[in-house]
């Protein structure tokens, strides 16, 4: 049994959705509550959750301990219902204070029974989605009972929620939205976590592993150099010692992948570029300064990459921040990552007018 203590460490969004599956599976009568809005400080972020059977028992935290008790009070009253509850709450600023903010605010929370059919069939969809490394979001009335599980903005019924999808669906944010005729969705997004593929067990490299971990980044480093690629050079890595088109074969590199070559050697590297130009991952980099860059543009040419291709390489690497060592580079090269993945996007161009 979850007691209060667990508060104080809440259990990750996308964690309490997975064991929302589990209670289900078990057959337990269950609610699960969501914060859809906030005004001013909240302890939690929208999307945060709260499960909660009809014992008591709970995981997750929607306010970081000052109304745990009155969601879950209102949550075995849903799940005895069986009907959708919208309630809104005031944190005081002394409570605030108390959970690390400096002043109070209000959050909106919406409790809903795992009993609803749509949501536990989209519950499941989205932990599905996730093991196959798929974007999905549930599309919740906020105050009804409906849920939708779809795999992409168009599959959405009404375009301003294809157009919000389309943000999120980037961001990985969850929150609401409202269509033209006035109906308020909650859009609970799941996106693949992030993943850096690493060609080259440099120094670098060793210095990405403790920002990337940071980040939420999941990371693999490839070197077929097994002087490099040593566990005592990267405890706790995924590290692969072996040549790129080995560990390719069985790797899919998806829009939620990024990929940046720093061996400096064609060898190794180039194999590595060519299957990431031909793939949907988001970000592509090489290390290198923009002379060599020319050369290794020239050997992707011959190997068949297109210009338009090419253009897709970031490099030389990193933001420009005027890094000096082996630690600054992986701040500027983690740094343009990020940017490529949460920064805004650059505009469509349009045609001229003849």
């Amino acid at each position: 049994m979850t007691n209060m203590d667990s508060i104080s460490k809440p259990t990750d969004t996308l964690d309490v959705l997975d064991i929302a599956v589990d209670w289900l599976s078990q057959g337990r009568r269950a609610a699960l509550a969501t914060v859809t809005h906030t005004w001013g400080s909240a302890p939690r972020p929208v999307g945060s959750h709260l499960l909660i059977d009809d014992q008591g028992n709970f995981e997750g935290s929607v306010s970081g301990g000052c109304v745990e008790a009155a969601v879950i009070t209102e949550a075995l009253d849903v799940i005895e219902r069986e009907a959708v509850a919208f309630v809104e709450f005031g944190v005081a600023d002394e409570t605030a204070w108390r959970v690390g903010l400096s002043c109070g605010g209000r959050i909106g929370v919406r409790i809903e029974p795992l009993s609803s059919p749509s949501l536990a069939s989209a519950i499941e969809g989205l932990a599905a989605a996730q093991r196959e490394r798929k974007a999905a979001a549930i599309i919740s009335s906020v105050n009804g009972s409906s849920a939708q599980l779809v795999y992409s903005p168009s599959e959405a019924s009404y375009p301003t929620i294809a157009d919000e999808l389309t943000k999120r669906f980037v961001s990985g944010k969850s929150g609401s939205v409202k269509t033209e005729s006035g109906h308020e969705f909650f859009l609970t997004v799941r996106i693949p976590k992030p993943q850096l593929v690493v060609i080259g067990a440099v120094h670098i490299t060793q210095a990405l592993v403790p920002m990337v971990g940071a980040t939420g980044f999941d990371m693999m480093v490839i070197d077929p150099r097994t002087a490099f690629a040593t566990p005592e050079r990267f405890p706790d890595t995924q590290l692969k010692a072996e040549w790129p088109e080995d560990v390719f074969k069985n790797l899919s590199l998806d829009p939620y992948c990024a990929v940046i070559a720093l061996t400096h050697d064609p060898k190794i590297d180039d194999y590595a570029l060519i299957s990431a130009l031909q793939s949907d991952c988001f970000y592509i980099g090489a290390l290198g300064s923009r002379k060599t860059h020319a050369s290794r543009c020239e050997r992707l040419e011959k190997a068949g990459v297109t210009p338009k291709q090419l253009a897709r390489i970031h490099a030389p690497i990193g933001v420009n921040i005027g890094a000096a060592n082996p630690a600054e580079i992986a701040v500027s090269v983690l740094a343009e990552i990020i940017l490529a993945l949460r920064g805004p996007k650059p505009e469509p161009k349009r045609a001229e007018a003849p």
